[in-house]
């Protein structure tokens, strides 16, 4: 069972995916947040790079629909997600999909694929899911960015992800990978 925290941050993750903010998630939202990628980066519609980036939220989508959408009605309501997410993160059988969702979106976010996400990924990240502004980017990544170099390595990432999900400790550090939830 989720916990209130979980719930929050869980909740707040849930609306950085609702791209026209009408409480739902639908395929439409994640047809946005692809294009808001090609916006930001110049990336022509019919270029490989746009190909993957379309494909991998298109999979994502298809994915959520299929499992979170209980009522088949084409659209996941937040309590559809958090239990599906309930779902995802007790369920032994879920073989931590979370992670390799994480993992794909970490890809696609490393537009440079140098295999770590730079201030400009991450900040166009915030942009793209409406998280915030570049001022609150920069400084969400300098809490993240360790080692100060500049970079969070996807190892790093995915630690942050981990923590975002599993942690019931409010200081953790993943839970602002995503922004700041409260």
């Amino acid at each position: 069972m989720l916990t209130e925290l979980q719930k929050k941050k869980l909740t707040y993750y849930f609306h950085t995916f609702d791209a026209d903010k009408n409480g739902t998630l639908e395929k439409s939202d994640f047809d946005k947040i692809v294009s808001g990628f090609a916006e930001a980066y110049n990336i022509a519609q019919d270029s490989e790079t746009y190909q993957y980036i379309s494909s991998t939220y298109g999979k994502r989508w298809e994915a959520l629909a299929k499992e979170a959408d209980t009522n088949a009605d084409n659209k996941v309501s937040l309590d559809e997600w958090l239990s599906y997410q309930d779902k995802l993160l007790t369920d032994p059988k879920s073989d931590f999909l979370w992670l390799k969702v994480a993992s794909m979106f970490i890809d696609v976010q490393d537009v440079d694929k140098d295999g770590t996400l730079s201030l400009n990924e991450y900040k166009v990240m915030y942009k793209i899911h409406g998280v915030g502004d570049e001022s609150l980017a920069a400084e969400i990544f300098a809490k993240l960015d360790f080692d100060g170099d500049g970079k969070i390595s996807k190892n790093d990432a995915m630690n942050l992800v981990a923590d975002f999900y599993l942690s019931d400790n409010p200081q953790a550090p993943g839970n602002l990978f995503f922004g700041a939830y409260e």
